[in-house]
């Protein structure tokens, strides 16, 4: 792996640390200390997602023309002194503070989302950009699953506001590490001569696409939003574990923070150990086909916990056996969601199309934060809500079988 990658992983799985110290935990913070119901932490989640939408696709066309470096550096300063606003305001419990601290820091981050992407694209190209988004991944599952490992205990020990003020700190040392030591990509080095061509080579001036021109023929593109439709839809279900999970194993299957804690950095350590090796076993399968099987392991491992809680059945065993499975799931769907975009993307707009990606994704967390919210809210069965829950997968896995007939072979192969 080329160093200035090895050296942005490592960057990931720093900053990555300290967000998983406290993130994973916060929809409990609002049940538990802040006295939030199920419906309004699904609104408040789906009202900060969607201020965000519009900039990660404008973020998209400004590293384009800004270049990857300087937004991943931005992107990770603000994140720190927001993490700083967002512990001051679980200090003095105040929703309305935490909240806007969030929605400025979302905001931010949103823009400089697609510079990630667009870099690991720059330095790699075929297999080796699947490969180089695999160890991406690595990095920041070994930052994931170390913190949430300590972060179920330390929330209990010093409480949301301590470990808040913790990760911010663990963040600014990430961003610190990251403009001292990570290079320009290619893409960078050439922006100022002009904008660069597939391989990073200035092209002149006088061919620089506008945003306006930019977003027409991202716009006109009727495979890549398919593609980006499609892998959404099976994303509406498969995000049901960034919320829903949690709460459900928690307050339904009467799992504590500890064990909870333990099953979410479970989910980590599958990704460090077994992403490489899935990516291996897949490379040179179609990108669609490969996300039509992650979404069916979401379904298998839903459909599992939802049998625990209806029977009584062994729960932290059926718990972690479903942590397990769907964390298949997410090591298949993660290969097509981060490399198919830079593959449909022409020439010098990589960052547009992981922008136009990332919103869709954006849109689908949203969906599936309010539609699990209702769904535990409305619906006293848990086999039922999960049943109800992955019905969003069986239009995406039927769009991806049309994308694959449309997405020219080199360009879906992994």
């Amino acid at each position: 792996m080329k160093r200035d990658l090895q050296l942005l992983a490592v960057g990931m799985a720093i900053r990555t640390f300290g967000a998983a110290l406290y993130n994973p935990f916060l929809a409990l913070f609002l049940y538990a200390i802040l006295h939030v119901g199920y419906l309004e932490i699904g609104i408040i989640f789906v009202g900060l997602g969607g201020l965000q939408l519009p900039f990660g696709l404008a973020g998209g066309f400004w590293t384009d023309r800004v270049g990857r470096r300087r937004l991943i550096v931005l992107g990770l300063a603000t994140e720190c002194v927001l993490t700083f606003a967002l512990a001051y305001a679980f200090d003095i419990k105040s929703l309305v503070f935490a909240i806007v601290a969030a929605a400025v820091g979302g905001v931010l981050l949103s823009a400089t989302g697609a510079a990630y992407s667009s870099y690991i694209a720059d330095l790699t190209s075929g297999s080796e950009r699947t490969l180089g988004f695999t160890w991406y991944r690595v990095a920041f599952n070994v930052g994931y699953a170390a913190g949430v490992a300590i972060g179920g205990s330390l929330v209990s020990v010093i409480g949301f506001t301590g470990a808040v003020t913790l990760a911010a700190i663990i963040i600014g040392g990430a961003t610190i590490f990251v403009w001292i030591l990570l290079g320009p990509s290619p893409y960078d080095l050439a922006l100022p001569q002009g904008r660069p061509d597939a391989h990073g080579s200035p092209s002149g001036a006088s061919t620089r696409r506008s945003v306006r021109e930019s977003f027409s023929l991202l716009a006109r593109d009727r495979v890549a939003l398919l593609a980006a439709t499609a892998i959404a839809l099976v994303w509406v279900t498969s995000a049901q574990w960034n919320v829903t999970y949690s709460l459900f194993v928690h307050n339904k299957l009467g799992i504590s923070y500890a064990i909870l804690g333990i099953g979410l950095a479970l989910n980590g350590l599958v990704v460090v150990f077994g992403q490489s090796f899935t990516t291996h076993r897949v490379l040179g399968v179609r990108h669609t086909v490969i996300a039509i099987l992650g979404g069916l392991f979401y379904v298998t491992a839903y459909l599992l916990l939802g049998v625990s809680a209806l029977w009584i059945l062994f729960p932290t065993a059926f718990f972690f056996a479903a942590s397990i499975i769907l964390t298949f799931g997410e090591n298949l769907l993660s290969i097509p969601s981060t490399t198919l975009p830079s593959n449909l993307a022409p020439a010098g707009e990589v960052g547009a199309y992981n922008g136009a990606f990332n919103m869709f994704f954006g849109a689908a967390t949203l969906a599936a934060t309010f539609f699990g919210g209702a769904v535990l809210s409305a619906v006293a069965n848990p086999l039922l809500e999960w049943i109800l829950l992955i019905l969003p997968a069986i239009p995406g896995i039927i769009l991806l079988r049309l994308a694959a007939r449309r997405i020219p072979l080199e360009t879906d192969r992994a």
